[in-house]
């Protein structure tokens, strides 16, 4: 556990290192509130507590928390505890810490006693905040990683459609927008079950994947139907290039246990240039209607509109 020690004066200061270090805790120091922001916004993403002296010449220790926490409200960062210290009870004090952004106050001199059951607290508290944080970043990857291909998810693809459809009308490199859709994927849940049919979407997914760039982008709409961004491809080689993956999809079988399975897939796309007046929803919908085009039309093929 990381502390950050904000206070001017060398023996308090010096006082509240030696006992936090017995406590096995590591220290920062500050000896005003200026140096204490400016070690705050370089350990950020370290410290688990900051001891914020009130009374310093210059930035106060109240003011010094209001920065504080005005910078991690602008940087969207995680809640941080700010404990502060103070020689002065009085209500007031005590309420405007509280205002300005502390979670407590203690008043000097500091019993050893009662600032290692503090900083049990707080440590509990940093505990509970990392899990949460943790938590947080699995549910952000679940929301932008297919839990079971390990492809952009339905939002992440459509953050990325975004992001390519912006950069070609800045570079004026066209992409082809596709999606393409496994035929008859439901005999294969019907036939072998539904642990089969994962087997054979992660199978066609890797596939696929071994065939793209690094700047081109896979994503799983929904259920057997998967979007394709393709960078640097114009209307000349929209179609081959994805009739390449269609064709790496339906090569070879895919084995499942003792069940050897062969998939085809329907394809649609629509290429985007620099200058079109299509929208994301237009775009998508576009190449969905290609998609419809070639699976209505006898499936396995591709057709770009």
């Amino acid at each position: 556990m990381k502390v950050l020690i904000v206070d001017d004066t060398n023996t308090d200061r010096l006082l509240l290192k030696m006992y936090l270090s017995k406590l096995g805790y590591e220290v920062l120091e500050a000896d005003n509130g200026q140096s204490g922001i400016d070690l705050f916004m370089s350990h950020v993403d370290e410290l688990d507590l900051i001891l914020m002296d009130v009374n310093m010449p210059g930035l106060n220790g109240f003011d010094t928390v209001k920065r504080i926490r005005d910078i991690q409200r602008q940087h969207q960062q995680e809640w941080l505890p700010i404990i502060f210290l103070s020689a002065s009870a009085r209500d007031d004090d005590i309420e405007e810490g509280i205002l300005a952004g502390g979670d407590d106050y203690l008043t000097k001199p500091i019993s050893q006693k009662i600032l290692a059951v503090k900083m049990l607290a707080m440590r509990r508290i940093a505990d509970m905040r990392r899990r949460l944080v943790d938590t947080n970043l699995v549910l952000e990857r679940l929301a932008f990683v297919d839990y079971l291909t390990g492809v952009a998810s339905r939002r992440a693809f459509d953050d990325a459609l975004d992001k390519q459809m912006a950069l070609t009308q800045k570079t004026a490199v066209p992409f082809v927008c596709g999606v393409f859709d496994l035929d008859n994927f439901k005999r294969i849940n019907d036939t072998f079950g539904h642990d089969a049919g994962d087997a054979v979407l992660v199978s066609i997914v890797d596939r696929v994947k071994a065939q793209l760039t690094e700047e081109d982008v896979i994503g799983r709409l929904g259920g057997e139907e998967f979007g394709l961004i393709l960078t640097g491809v114009d209307q000349n080689d929209a179609f081959q290039a994805l009739d390449t993956l269609r064709k790496k999809i339906m090569t070879g079988l895919i084995q499942y246990g003792m069940e050897e399975i062969k998939m085809t897939a329907s394809v649609g796309g629509t290429v985007f240039v620099k200058g079109s007046q299509l929208d994301k929803v237009a775009l998508v919908k576009q190449a969905d209607r290609a998609l419809y085009e070639a699976k209505n039309t006898g499936r396995n093929k591709v057709v770009c509109c």
